[in-house]
Parts: structure tokens; C-alpha cells; sequence
């Protein structure tokens, strides 16, 4: 299924959902003819991306696996009857022990999993935002979680950031990165020559951090 965004642009990008939809992002005076014919040049590398995308979402969909990832550990999902009580999940050293009234409600399950993951993403985020402010002397607005496909956080002019959901799949160590690229947009409204020096001080490994999301980071499936 393809998806075409008219948009203002001058290139045309091409990207897989989760879903396996095609979106086609293009410059807004392209007519039909012509995506067409650039969607038919593109036929071999869009079929490779969707079996890419396939091939990634069959190794980290805990539909799939019966695994869900967490703070960089693979936690085995046990599914137990809530009986008369309320649906929950409790996490273990090794599990995620997921409750449901119908233990086989994956719509129900997947509720659940993204309103825990959310609890946990703010309180996670919320302490190591208030770590990096707090050494930083800055302070910020509000925070907020969100799903979002592409980007893993961000600030706005007002001092609010908000921060991917996703991100509660990798380890501590590496969301420690993302926060403290966020809160240094509190000081610095840009990435110059400044903002990464000032990165570097605080955490002189960042370039390497940043790079595991570039490699992991389609495997943060929730």
C-alpha cells in the first residue's frame, strides 16, 4: 500500500511503516504520471525495504516472539489470568508478567503494554531530565511521552520536551544520551560547534551512544 505526501520539497523520500506501507513523500508539483513512473524505477529497492522491515518486525514483534525489549534485556512474557481482578503487568528481573481477564486479548495486551511502558518512560525520563538540568543549572517546562516513528526526542522553543516511548527499549546508559541532547537544547536552540562541545563534557562517549540507536533502534518495537 503506498501512502503519497504532497508536500513542500524538492526531493522525493521513500520510507517502510511498521504496518509495511510504503510512504512517498514528494515535491508538491510532481503529477501522478511521474511518481508513478519513479514509484516503477524503485520497484527492487522498495520490495527490499518492506522484506527488511518484515525480516526486523518477525525478530522484535513480542506478538511474534512472546519477548518484549526493556531497558535492553529481553524480558519473556508470562501471560497469567486476572480472574476477577483488574488487567496489569508486573516486571520481574526477567519477565514481564502480563494479566488479562482473556489471556488471549492481544488488543487488550497491547493497551496495557503501551500505557505500562508510557509509566515507566515518564518516570525513567522525568528523573534523568531533572539529573542533567540540575548539573546544568537549566530548567525546563514539561515533559511528555510520546510514540513516534522517526524522531527520539525533542525541545521546544517554551522549554518542553518530549521524549519517544520507544526509547524504553534501550539501556539506561543510552537513554542517558538522548536526555541530556534534549536538555542541552534548553541552552542551546541548535546543534553548532557549542552544543557538542558541551555535550562532550558531560559525557565524552556520546558519539558512540548515538550510534546505537543507528544500529538498534528499528529493533525498539512496541
Amino acid at each position: 500500500m503506498y501512502h503519497i505526501l504532497k508536500q513542500k520539497r524538492k526531493t522525493v523520500s521513500i520510507y517502510v511503516e511498521e504496518d509495511l506501507s510504503v510512504v512517498v513523500k514528494v515535491p508538491q508539483h510532481l503529477s501522478k504520471k511521474h511518481i508513478d513512473e519513479i514509484l516503477a524505477s524503485h520497484k527492487q529497492q522498495i520490495e527490499k525495504m518492506i522484506a527488511k522491515k518484515e525480516s526486523a518486525k518477525q525478530k522484535s514483534d513480542w506478538r511474534v516472539t512472546n519477548s518484549i525489549l526493556y531497558l535492553g534485556q529481553d524480558r519473556e512474557i508470562e501471560w497469567v489470568s486476572a480472574g476477577s481482578g483488574r488487567a496489569q503487568i508486573k516486571l520481574t528481573d526477567h519477565k514481564l508478567m502480563i494479566a488479562l481477564s482473556d489471556q488471549g486479548n492481544l488488543e487488550e495486551a497491547e493497551i496495557l503494554i503501551q500505557t505500562f511502558f508510557k509509566e515507566q518512560a515518564k518516570t525513567l525520563f522525568t528523573r534523568l531530565t531533572e539529573k542533567y538540568t540540575s548539573l546544568l543549572g537549566l530548567k525546563y517546562s514539561k515533559i511528555s511521552i510520546r510514540k513516534q516513528k522517526t524522531r527520539w526526542g525533542s525541545c521546544s522553543a517554551k522549554g518542553n520536551l518530549s521524549y519517544n516511548v520507544r526509547l524504553l527499549c534501550a539501556e539506561e546508559k543510552m537513554i542517558e544520551y538522548i536526555v541530556l541532547h534534549e536538555v542541552m537544547h534548553l541552552r542551546h536552540f541548535n546543534h553548532g560547534k557549542v552544543f557538542w562541545e558541551d555535550i562532550e563534557k558531560l559525557m565524552p562517549d556520546y558519539k558512540q551512544r548515538a550510534q546505537y540507536f543507528k544500529h538498534f533502534g528499528q529493533d525498539f518495537i512496541l
